[in-house]
């Protein structure tokens, strides 16, 4: 313990400098230079990286949307606003910052990353946003939901084989939802959204969504109406009934339904949702009703694997989500929502596993020695975005005092201005008037 105590205090004789310290330092020089040119792209760009590398989000954030607004196309501002945005919890921006690395950055492997990581963050912020709305349930629930926006919980499955056929609560819900959306005069709560808040709320052990939970639910979400319904299985005969409730005022439309045998379950799903449109008082045009009429598929059982598919990826268990999906559009290769689910399973299960860390491991060029020296309070001698802007600022950099490196990697100084073309505003030298003496030697 001596021994280490004593090594601590030689280092702080010979002056070793710690990581905290040297860190410190970086940062002060470059907000020193952000100071003096506080337009500079590439000081508010370093700035905000070396922000972020000392846990310091916000502050990181607020100085690359600087620098993103003076240069939209710089990607490496762009991915540390996303990466800061994320460690704040607001996933929405930092999709939005993501997306704008995808349409800007440079390096490859980040690219992938993140185009892996923006599917794995749609489901984390759609719950994110599911528990902000029950914190706020007080605030929400007074303002009406409007009467054109309609929800769709899952439909409750009753029977002896519930347990076999449960999964097809969901499924159903789906496919009542991609129908109602045909209608130009709805908007329909997408299913992940609404299934989000009814998780969030329900009590009890039960995964099930009863009729108050989706009433409560419909609020949180600013729906007006919710078509809520139920499937009740009798021997081979399969009723399934649904109704329509104003979130509003709680009233509760007369219920439709329909009942005939489970393989025919596709069949019922458009009898019922041709109903629920005239309870909601649609009428549609003929080309949205054509639109209605289409069937996703007609494989009852590529469709249980569908739906324990959106079981499996509700739960984030997205690899278990993309076998699922796999099977069933194996067992019907035209099922095409089979095929879109199961990729964005895939990405989303992929997309869990990448972290800050191997997201800004994949940087490279310019990209990553714009990170590399602003972890040592430079600035970069290569500019990591195309735009003039950037381009001008390392071709005539500006009459600021460069910033010193005081730890044991440097990057060389920019280069020294001709003196010569300060006086005429541009890097062409200023003429020169004078005798030039030419000697020639005789042979």
């Amino acid at each position: 313990m001596r021994g280490i105590r004593g090594m601590f205090l030689l280092a702080l004789l010979v002056g070793v400098t710690t990581p905290a310290a040297a860190q410190r330092d970086a940062i002060a020089r470059l907000e020193a230079t952000r100071t003096a040119n506080p337009r500079s792209v590439a000081a508010l760009r370093a700035l905000g990286v070396a922000y972020y590398k000392a846990d310091r989000f916000r502050d990181a954030r607020a100085v690359l949307e600087q620098a993103r607004t003076l240069d939209p196309r710089d990607g490496v501002s762009a991915l540390y606003a996303g990466l800061s945005a994320e460690k704040l919890e607001d996933f929405t921006a930092a999709k939005a910052a993501y997306s704008e690395y995808l349409r800007v950055g440079r390096s490859r492997r980040t690219r992938t990353q993140i185009q892996q990581r923006l599917v794995a963050l749609a489901r984390v912020e759609v719950v994110a946003a599911a528990k902000q709305a029950v914190a706020n349930e007080a605030t929400l629930s007074q303002t009406p939901g409007d009467r054109r926006t309609i929800a769709v919980p899952p439909f409750k499955f009753n029977g002896p084989e519930a347990e076999t056929y449960a999964p097809l609560e969901r499924g159903f819900a789906e496919l009542m939802i991609t129908d109602l959306s045909r209608s130009s005069q709805l908007t329909v709560v997408e299913r992940d959204r609404m299934q989000a808040i009814a998780d969030e709320i329900r009590l009890g052990a039960t995964d099930r969504v009863d009729a108050a939970t989706a009433v409560r639910a419909g609020k949180l979400i600013r729906a007006g109406r919710l078509v809520n319904g139920s499937m009740v299985q009798a021997g081979a005969q399969l009723t399934v009934e649904s109704n329509v409730i104003d979130v509003n005022t709680g009233e509760l439309a007369a219920p439709v339904s329909v009942t005939n045998e489970l393989d025919n379950l596709f069949a019922m799903q458009k009898q019922l949702v041709f109903q629920v449109f005239t309870q909601l008082g649609v009428t549609l045009t003929p080309a949205e009703r054509q639109l209605v009429d289409r069937q996703a598929t007609t494989n009852l059982n590529a469709f249980l694997a569908y739906s324990r598919g959106l079981l499996a990826a509700d739960d984030g268990r997205f690899e278990d989500a993309a076998r699922y999906f796999q099977e069933a559009r194996s067992l019907d290769p035209g099922f095409g929502a089979a095929s879109t689910r199961f990729n964005a399973a895939q990405a989303a299960a992929a997309g869990a596993e990448v972290s800050a860390a191997s997201i800004e491991s994949g940087l490279t060029g310019a990209e990553s020695q714009a990170v590399t020296s602003a972890e040592q309070g430079a600035l970069p001698q290569t500019a990591p975005s195309n735009t003039l802007n950037a381009v001008t600022q390392n071709v005539n950099p500006p009459s600021v005092t460069p910033i010193a490196n005081t730890g044991p990697a440097t990057n060389p100084a920019p280069p020294a201005r001709d003196p010569s073309s300060s006086g005429t505003g541009t890097d062409q030298p200023a003429p020169i008037t004078g005798t030039v003496t030419i000697i020639i030697r005789r042979p």
